[in-house]
């Protein structure tokens, strides 16, 4: 039976499945269990896509939007082995779209708390859940399910009584064949979903893999003597001549204290290469007279003997993480070659949000040393935004003590709501924080691997830890009895305000009040205790990011917001605020000797003639909507420009269009190693000939101006961890792109406009260009699977796997990796072997699955139909 109970806008259809309800042979009603242990334990909970509809299908009454969007239903599906009821209990889960719901049906309901926290409760009978019964409720959410990482885990009850329990049957489990952790409870999606009726984005497939990669090869020769990123210039000495490193190497330093390059020793010796004085002997010297760029060195390997010479500290430091990268893993002996190099952009980053999951010193420090390895040189680290703050604050405990916390406390008096599946409790990812020491230590760390640490607060919006904990902070002085001043003292909320607004991640109250003075206060004392700590570590902050994208329309009802407009110095309407925040808090920290830095939508909304000379601007605006044009514009105020645009610069993003991989997909569907390898960092403009936009569609170019294109300070990959809450999937998502990223921030390939012109002295064609970006990526990405995915798997990291490529006929097959090289195993029905192992017949599907060398981890498997029976000569016609 079932019952249609009407929300609004969309049906919420709550059914019963009815199978044997009472145990056999008794003829009693089974006592009811209603506390939270024994719901958490019994309930079994099924999440499932049932049907997408494409931005014209999909029309909620009540749902106000701008542009057409798309929607889908969904279903969850509750049963139990033992008979519980859940009638006074409530149950809450992350669901990132929300829920197109309004009202409250008579016997279910599904409540949006704020931000992607939902309750879903039933009432009477609907709330009693018996063996062999499954109930089903069914809704609406408004947007796309394209891939199951954005679906949440942790599922949680809250009983009658307030006692809470995590339902078991929603936690993550490992998942062997991806290296990373999967959602047993979420059904297979859709797997022809799409975003609108305009996305043609190609679903990776077999065939889809085969054709992209048709010509992807594995290149030996190129490998000895390959190092990433690729040096400016290279050569092998004559006769095959190799430098015999079994005995470790004999360091002699000038120059240079050893503490600038013992990372680098450290790094050499876990890859086997140790030093001891009967080593091959190694010269390495610091001179600032010599002709060397700024973080650039010269290498020269013999066979007796290797040297180093460096204007700095820094380069000499690369040199050595050069000298590792001609080390394959097994061998003992690396080519004689002379190197000279020098790096094309001065910032080489790598974003990390620990605020939406907060990833802890040692893998911080791990991430530290990779960036290192190959070169990249700061790291933005993204430290506060709305679903926690994550670094102590002397004289501000809250910040901390609450706002590093999530738990169910509905009243936020503890901890921060649940957000993105963190369950109950504070025991999961989403609760942490590093110390004040910690940070110092951290600092030091980075600094002895040449890398700057660029600290991250967002404000005013994606503010919500901060502002919950500052309330919390005004409620306990007012409770201890301290005065309105005192209590209100770093307060960034105003509790008058009765704007009503919804954030991009769908928060009503994440943005700090811009008319508070106590607003500018909290920013001067978080400001000042930052460059404190950054002093203690002997690193001098030299560029704070103040984030300043995506605020909300907020402000709009504060009582205290209507005098400040009415001030000389400030905007005349509520409009201008957020410009005027960016812009006095952007000098706020340039008078204090450090670069502000902020995303490029901020400071677009600021007038350029009110922010400091020396700012950083992340241009992270798409391809297609405008990056080339806003890098121009940002560029052309003397600015800092660090291209950022997540189409292959985002490392959450999908690898490729599957509902297996991980990440959301606003920005892309399918953002491989590749594309990003074949960027074109210093021409934005001329990637729209070969790149698409994020439904798969060719990109217009748009007109930029004619005067002379401005450069850029460099360029930056990103990881938002939305849906990352472990190491494995951090390593999965990140690596291999990462190579990629320090290969464009490093080199200048030959093929990249501006750079080195062919022999004819005429630019590249499409065609050409193309082909000469896939015989450039044969190289680099033969080099990372014979060198460089080995000491990764040393190093304690996961990474992607590709699935392979396959084109059947018959009883001929063709395989291809998008990463040459690696082994591929088969499957016939018989259990995984290697591919020359596997018997194929013609008419059995097989399993294909790509792994590493050593055969310890696997890329997702695919399988392969039967081949098409052949027409008989004898077929009636």
């Amino acid at each position: 039976m079932a019952r249609v109970l009407f929300a609004g806008s969309a049906a919420l259809l709550l059914t019963a499945c009815a199978g044997t309800a009472t145990p056999s042979g008794t003829g009693a009603t089974p006592a009811l269990r209603s506390d939270a242990d024994t719901i958490g334990n019994a309930l079994d909970v099924t999440y499932r896509v049932l049907a997408t509809r494409g931005d014209s299908e999909c029309h909620l009454a009540g749902v106000a939007t701008a542009t057409p969007a798309p929607c889908y239903e969904a279903e969850i599906t509750l049963e139990s082995a033992q008979p519980i009821d859940i009638s006074g209990a409530s149950i809450y889960f992350s669901q990132v779209d929300p829920v197109a719901l309004a009202g409250t049906p008579a016997a279910a309901a599904i409540t949006h708390v704020n931000g992607d926290l939902h309750r879903l409760s039933l009432t009477g009978d609907a709330g009693h859940i018996m063996p062999g019964v499954a109930r089903r409720i069914t809704f609406t959410v408004s947007g796309s399910a394209l891939t199951r990482a954005k679906f949440m885990p942790n599922y949680y009850v809250v009983d009658a009584a307030g006692d809470t329990a995590l339902i078991a049957s929603t936690q993550e489990k490992y998942a062997e064949s991806m290296g990373r952790r999967e959602l047993p409870f979420l059904a297979p999606l859709p797997p022809d979903a799409r975003r609108a009726e305009r996305d043609i984005t190609p679903l990776e497939t077999p065939a889809v893999t085969y054709a992209l990669n048709a010509g992807v090869i594995f290149q030996p020769d190129g490998v000895d003597s390959g190092i990433i990123p690729r040096p400016a210039h290279v050569a092998l000495a004559s006769g095959g001549e190799r430098a015999d490193l079994s005995r470790g190497l004999a360091p002699r330093l000038r120059g240079i204290d050893s503490s600038n390059v013992e990372a680098a020793f450290a790094r050499l010796a876990g890859i086997g290469v140790k030093r001891s004085a009967d080593g091959l002997p190694l010269s390495l010297v610091v001179d600032e007279t010599l002709a060397i760029a700024a973080e650039g060195y010269e290498l020269a390997v013999r066979r007796d003997g290797i040297a180093v010479r460096a204007s700095d500290s820094a380069g000499a430091f690369y040199a050595l993480q050069s000298l590792a990268a001609l080390v394959r893993p097994g061998h003992s002996d690396i080519p004689a070659v002379t190197v000279e190099d020098a790096p094309r952009f001065d910032f080489r980053g790598m974003h990390i949000d620990v605020a939406r999951n907060f990833h802890g010193p040692e893998t911080l420090r791990a991430l530290i040393d990779q960036m290192a390895a190959y070169k990249l040189n700061k790291l933005h680290l993204h430290l506060a935004d709305d679903e926690g703050w994550r670094l102590e604050i002397a004289g501000l405990p809250e910040l901390t003590a609450l706002g590093s916390r999530r738990c169910h406390d509905l009243a936020e008096t503890r901890c921060l709501l649940p957000q993105l599946g963190s369950g109950p409790d504070s025991t999961t990812s989403g609760s942490g924080f590093l110390s004040e020491s910690e940070y110092v230590d951290l600092l030091r760390y980075a600094a002895q691997r040449h890398v700057e640490v660029i600290p991250a607060l967002d404000m005013p919006g994606h503010a919500r830890a901060a502002v919950k904990a500052m309330d919390a902070r005004y409620r306990s002085l007012k409770e201890q009895g301290a005065s309105e001043e005192v209590a209100a003292r770093f307060l960034l909320s105003d509790p008058a305000d009765t704007t009503v607004y919804r954030s991009i991640q769908h928060y009503s109250d994440n943005t700090i009040n811009v008319c508070r003075p106590s607003a500018y206060r909290f920013v001067e004392h978080v400001v000042d205790r930052v460059i404190e700590l950054h002093r203690q570590a002997g690193t001098p902050l030299r560029r704070f990011h103040i984030g300043a994208d995506e605020t909300a329309g907020a402000w709009a009802q504060s009582p205290l917001c209507a005098p400040f407009l009415k001030r000389p110095d400030t905007p005349d309407k509520t409009a201008g605020l957020g410009g005027y925040f960016v812009a006095r808090v952007a000098q706020l920290v340039a008078d204090r000797g450090v670069i502000p830095a902020a995303w490029s939508d901020g400071l677009s909304h600021a007038d350029a003639a009110q922010l400091p000379t020396q700012v950083q601007s992340n241009v992270w605006d798409t391809l297609s909507g405008g990056a080339a044009q806003t890098a121009q514009i940002h560029a052309g105020h003397g600015w800092d420009v660090i291209v950022s645009i997540p189409d292959a610069l985002y490392f959450d993003l999908p690898y490729a269009a599957h509902p297996d991989e991980g990440g959301y997909y606003w920005a892309i569907r399918q953002a491989p190693t590749r594309k990003l390898f074949s960027m074109m960092p210093g021409d934005l403009p001329a990637m729209a000939a070969y790149w698409q936009d994020r439904d798969g569609q060719p990109i217009a170019a748009s007109p930029l101006s004619t005067e002379a294109s401005p450069s850029f300070a460099g360029m930056q990959g990103h990881i938002w961890t939305e849906t990352v809450r472990d190491r494995e999937t951090l390593g999965y998502q990140i690596f291999p792109r990462v190579f990629a990223l320090a290969e464009r921030a490093w080199h200048r390939a030959e093929w990249e406009s501006g750079a080195t012109p062919p022999a004819s002295g005429e630019p590249l064609g499409q065609q050409e260009l193309i082909a000469a970006i896939e015989t450039d990526w044969n190289r680099f990405a033969s080099i990372v699977t014979a060198k460089e995915l080995p000491k990764l798997e040393q190093a304690g990291w996961s990474y992607r796997l590709p699935p392979p490529g396959v084109s059947r006929t018959g009883a001929a097959i063709a395989i291809v990796s998008p990463l040459p090289g690696l082994p591929v195993q088969c499957n016939a029905g018989s259990g995984w072997v290697p591919l020359e192992a596997c018997r194929i017949d013609p008419e059995q599907p097989i399993r294909l699955r790509i792994t590493n060398h050593a055969g310890t981890l696997f890329g997702r498997a695919v399988e392969v139909p039967p081949s098409p029976r052949q027409e008989t000569a004898s077929r009636r016609k």
